[in-house]
């Protein structure tokens, strides 16, 4: 049961901004920068779940460590920002039930409170670019 509610948090997340943001609440445009092709770590007590937030609406995510809970270690879904909220569904974690994410940025921390009250931590990772 435990894993079950960790992977909630950790899976079912909203986003994060860089460490150079203001402080505050993300909303619209300014959160879908703060996601759209960003990998976001949500802290977990056994460490940072990676999700990547592709700037075509889809995400990501991998989490060997609670398969158990999940059934697999990976899966992908779709998201979007919908009143102020980052909005995301798996296509099976977590039953692949819709949950959104008001958040909120203190420096390079990222606060979120799901919908159903479910809270934690988040940071996110600037994009990676590749050399030519």
């Amino acid at each position: 049961m435990f894993q079950r509610l960790l992977l909630l948090l950790v899976i079912q997340f909203g986003s994060a901004g860089d460490t150079t943001a203001e402080p505050g609440k993300l909303k619209g445009e300014a959160l879908r920068q703060a996601v759209s092709g960003r990998t976001v770590l949500i802290e977990t007590p056994i460490g940072p779940l990676p999700i990547r937030y592709r700037s075509d609406g889809t995400m990501a995510g991998l989490a060997p460590a609670i398969v158990p809970s999940l059934g697999t270690e990976r899966d992908q879904g779709q998201w979007w920002i919908a009143d102020d909220r980052l909005c995301q569904r798996w296509f099976r974690w977590l039953d692949a039930k819709q949950y959104c994410f008001k958040l909120h940025r203190t420096g390079a921390t990222v606060h979120w409170r799901r919908d159903d009250g479910l809270s934690g931590t988040a940071t996110i990772r600037a994009p990676v670019t590749r050399r030519r």
